[in-house]
């Protein structure tokens, strides 16, 4: 197999744009001073966080029933290593940002749900100090998201424009 399949390329594509998206959302809503607009854009986020959250499990199950592509010959041996850890770390990232959002909001005594449709149980009690060390863990997990992200994108841009590789367009949607 030379390309990722078309299954792959969505829940690559959809999980990392909505993460993206989620956290220019999250540096922006940082920004915002308390009103019910900034309320209703935390509604929306911790939305977008679960169907992460369940988009990253499908990816996961995905990932045992599927082959991927091999690394291909030309990389070199600390691309691929560097390449597999920074693959997992994202997707510990994943699942951890959705799930300390969910319970940070637990420990500030906010529900969390899914565009209002469907009520998810608290993951934590009620506890102000457990919620302030959550959302700075939470915090610095974005921005520990970003970089690696960078770095993702910046190693796949490496293997395009100076390697001149098929790396990137293996991922790419509607290449074949």
């Amino acid at each position: 197999m030379d390309h990722y399949n078309k299954t792959g390329k969505l829940l690559h594509w959809s999980i990392g744009l909505t993460i993206i998206g989620l956290l220019a959302l999250g540096l922006f809503m940082e920004q915002m001073d308390y009103s019910d607009q900034k309320m209703q854009l935390y509604r929306i986020h911790k939305s977008f966080g679960i169907i992460v959250l369940t988009l990253m499990g499908v990816r996961v199950l995905w990932r045992i029933v599927s082959t991927s592509p091999a690394s291909l010959k030309t990389h070199k041996i600390w691309e691929k290593v560097l390449s597999k850890i920074v693959h997992i770390i994202l997707y510990v990232m994943a699942f951890s940002m959705p799930l300390s959002g969910w319970a940070m909001s637990s420990s500030y005594g906010y529900p969390v749900s899914v565009f209002g449709l469907i009520k998810l149980p608290a993951l934590l009690p009620k506890n102000e100090v457990r919620g302030e060390i959550l959302a700075d863990l939470h915090e610095l997990g974005g921005y520990a998201l970003i970089a690696l992200i960078v770095l993702h994108v910046a190693g796949a841009l490496k293997h395009h424009f100076i390697d001149k590789d098929t790396t990137l367009k293996r991922m790419l949607p509607f290449v074949k």
